[in-house]
């Protein structure tokens, strides 16, 4: 079989695809591979641009599996007007209660259910094309240099000399009271550091006058 005949048997099933014939074994074949692959492009972008705390590998699965059922359910519903409402109906009684935690996890997921529309009808070019596309974006957008990260700084004294610790952090660093949480004598009060503050600086506040403990906290802050 020479590489033209290869070509127009590929083309053929694709064909079948989009326009909703019946489907061949090939086709299917052809479809859920290039589903697999896509997947698999998405969960190594997912990866290396992830920007969390705590990176989830099931997570990664799941976008995966998102490309293949996605595209399975494609190609069960293309062409057909009774199986696609019937399927509408089916989905509109599952309920998805799986916490998000990070907005881009969103688009991870939507892009997997674009990969396996686009490859369901037989999309090729337009999932292949985007897919690298969004990768080269999301890849770039993590390397782009970002603000540095915000700080929090709880410290818990006893109350009598907050007035003091504040005067102290003053002549440090520019800040602003976040939360106050009085027990008793003592208060925990939470600052939002703008500017980093050097070890120097937290050695100074620990061994001031009434402080109990101090904690450093970094996070990614909205300014």
């Amino acid at each position: 079989m020479n590489d033209s005949t290869v070509k127009e048997y590929i083309a053929s099933n694709i064909d079948i695809l989009s326009t909703g014939g019946s489907i061949t074994m090939a086709a299917i074949v052809i479809s859920l591979m290039s589903s697999l692959v896509a997947g698999l492009l998405i969960a190594w972008v997912y990866r290396k641009a992830f920007q969390g705390v705590l990176y989830q590998k099931s997570y990664a699965a799941a976008i995966v599996m998102t490309c293949l059922v996605t595209t399975m359910v494609i190609m069960v519903i293309s062409g057909n007007l009774v199986l696609s409402l019937g399927m509408v109906g089916a989905l509109s009684i599952i309920r998805f209660r799986a916490a998000i935690k990070d907005p881009l996890d969103i688009v991870y997921m939507f892009w997997a259910v674009g990969v396996g529309l686009a490859n369901g009808v037989g999309y090729f070019q337009v999932s292949i094309i985007a897919s690298v596309f969004i990768a080269l974006v999301m890849i770039m957008a993590k390397s782009l240099p970002t603000k540095a990260r915000a700080q929090l700084l709880v410290v818990k004294l006893h109350e009598s000399h907050k007035t003091t610790l504040d005067g102290l952090l003053s002549q440090m660093t520019k800040h602003n009271v976040k939360s106050q949480n009085h027990t008793g004598n003592t208060v925990e009060v939470v600052y939002e550091i703008l500017e980093t503050l050097s070890s120097e600086s937290i050695n100074k506040i620990s061994s001031a006058k009434e402080v109990i403990s101090v904690r450093l906290i970094n996070y990614t802050g909205n300014r």
